[in-house]
């Protein structure tokens, strides 16, 4: 039957005979085509152990993606320090802690002090007064039995403007804060809200000493102490390392040399380029007039030595 009589005119046949011929051609191929393929796969693995051993006599490879993997050094070994911060006439101590950089067990450790803390019965300000920070830090050795390595005393001024370099942090804050006190020439304020704070040196430096001074929650100052290392000890700051070390130096009294900072460049890569994975405890301490109890002393031996 023809439809329409002009150009491009197309029929449709009476029967469908020419379809179905068609269709049993179309139904060979594949059959054949079916066929030729299992054929084909059956003498292909019999001879050759690859699609590229067939089509390139092996000559053919496959070319993947590499993904490479900074392999960091091994460290090992404990390190101790004694970190403090005084006001900036050297009157009193803010606060104070020990720190130990667990480069075998990939870990930071912290124990907070009372800055009333006696030692045979002398007052710490005192015998930094009388001796600076080498004689606080023997004597604390000798006190806790366990070698403290290095100290970093701060004035409070400076420790501020050296943490203003390092950035700001992420705290929880499980209670707000909002205090004015400190002495005439050595006042201080911090107001922090619950929840999660952003800290920047100075909340970090006077939150530090409030929970010291004021509340005396060793705890608490552990974890702000935690929150802090594991956060500001970063790549990026370890890209920077050399002149933070050199401010270091110009912020504070220490017996910290360029040559034991060069010898720990390897610990101090690891724990910032491994800073989510580092693990952190913390050392509790109790007082009986301002003097550490014994179970407070085998507890710090416990993790410091």
């Amino acid at each position: 039957m023809k439809i329409f009589k002009n150009r491009g005119d197309f029929y449709i046949p009476k029967s469908d005979y020419k379809s179905s011929k068609e269709a049993r051609i179309l139904h060979i191929i594949l059959v054949f085509t079916v066929i030729f393929t299992a054929v084909f796969l059956v003498l292909l693995s019999r001879n050759y152990s690859s699609a590229a051993d067939f089509f390139g006599n092996g000559e053919v490879t496959v070319t993947q993606e590499s993904v490479t993997e900074e392999v960091l050094p091994e460290i090992e070994g404990k390190t101790n320090y004694l970190i403090f911060e005084t006001d900036d006439f050297e009157k009193s101590i803010h606060y104070i802690y020990l720190l130990q950089a667990d480069k075998s067990g990939k870990a930071y450790k912290f124990c907070a002090l009372s800055p009333k803390t006696l030692i045979n019965g002398e007052k710490m300000i005192d015998i930094y007064a009388a001796g600076g920070g080498a004689s606080l830090q023997t004597k604390i050795t000798e006190y806790l039995g366990i070698q403290i390595d290095y100290y970093v005393a701060f004035k409070n001024s400076n420790f501020v403007n050296f943490c203003d370099k390092l950035g700001t942090f992420i705290c929880p804050i499980y209670k707000e804060v909002k205090f004015s006190g400190g002495d005439s020439d050595d006042k201080y304020t911090i107001h922090v809200k619950e929840g999660d704070e952003t800290l920047d040196a100075k909340n970090f430096s006077n939150l530090l000493r409030y929970y010291s001074e004021k509340e005396k929650n060793y705890s608490l100052q552990n974890e702000v102490l935690m929150r802090a290392y594991t956060s500001l000890f970063n790549e990026d700051n370890y890209e920077d390392s050399d002149s933070l070390f050199r401010l270091l130096i110009k912020s504070s009294s220490t017996n910290i040399t360029v040559r034991n900072f060069e010898n720990g460049k390897d610990a101090l890569m690891v724990f910032c380029k491994m800073s989510n994975d580092i693990t952190v405890y913390s050392a509790e301490v109790n007082y009986e007039k301002n003097e550490l109890t014994q179970d407070s002393i085998k507890n710090i031996k416990g993790y410091f030595s």
